[in-house]
């Protein structure tokens, strides 16, 4: 069985990390089966949205495969990291916004990779940590860059200091998930979610996306010129022109992402 699975549905395309036995631990191999399927949705103008989530009953993911890393070297460490890395790089560049939908232990590079996606539903039974402070090391597949600019930097240090453990209910008061849900309703709630998504002009989520993504820490005319690049094209496109067409008409727009 694959430990990546891949399902589309209605223009919403669903990964699930399928590697239960091992609390979907991020290998090398899942690593490389994640990018070459973000590559490819990156290229599918029908897929309008992403649900990331985990197989198994006990995590979204318990991070990095440590079995695998045991018996590596130091270069072969870094390139185990690298892989993690160039994942979560793909899901901030994404054109379509991805929405991880986690239960159980999300646990360092398995928390890298939800901070990495756009929107974050916890259920009830979630549990968020970065145990790397405890090996030795630090989240190095983006968390350090990710989470301060999530929840303010005093609160991200004290997550990496002390490796505490977070509950679903703190996570979502410190501003880490959007949701709490009970278990049941995860995956429920991400397909709410994603349908609200569709009811958008791709186009314009898509540009959003890079201006929030980019153009939040960069200099007030940084931005503006980034805002002016990203917004002018929308002027001229089908959709857009459909949009204000479906509001006079009172009904609801249909977009092409033309």
């Amino acid at each position: 069985m694959s430990i990546l699975l891949y399902e589309e549905r209605d223009g919403v395309a669903l990964l699930t990390l399928n590697r239960p036995e091992a609390m979907n631990a991020i290998s090398s191999e899942l690593a490389d089966a994640m990018a070459v399927q973000l590559e490819a949705i990156a290229q599918k103008r029908d897929i309008r949205a992403v649900i990331v989530t985990g197989a198994g009953e006990k995590a979204f993911s318990a991070g990095t495969d440590l079995k695998e890393r045991r018996g590596l070297d130091a270069d072969g460490k870094w390139a185990q990291r690298t892989r993690g890395w160039r994942v979560n790089r793909m899901l901030h560049e994404l054109p379509q916004p991805v929405i991880a939908a986690v239960h159980g232990w999300c646990l360092g590079g398995g928390f890298e990779l939800a901070l990495f996606c756009d929107l974050r539903i916890a259920a009830e039974d979630a549990v968020f940590a970065f145990p790397e402070m405890t090996l030795g090391a630090y989240p190095g597949s983006g968390a350090a860059i990710a989470l301060p600019r999530l929840i303010g930097r005093a609160r991200a240090k004290e997550l990496f200091f002390t490796a505490r453990r977070v509950a679903a209910r703190e996570a979502l008061l410190l501003g880490i998930v959007e949701w709490v849900v009970p278990r049941d309703a995860l995956l429920a709630k991400a397909w709410e979610v994603t349908e609200q998504v569709k009811s958008t002009s791709p186009l314009g989520v898509s540009a959003v996306k890079r201006m929030v993504n980019e153009g939040a820490d960069l200099e007030f005319e940084a931005a503006s010129d980034l805002n002016d690049r990203l917004r002018r094209p929308l002027e001229a496109t089908k959709d857009y022109a459909e949009g204000i067409q479906a509001f006079f008409e009172r009904r609801k727009p249909i977009f092409r992402g033309e």
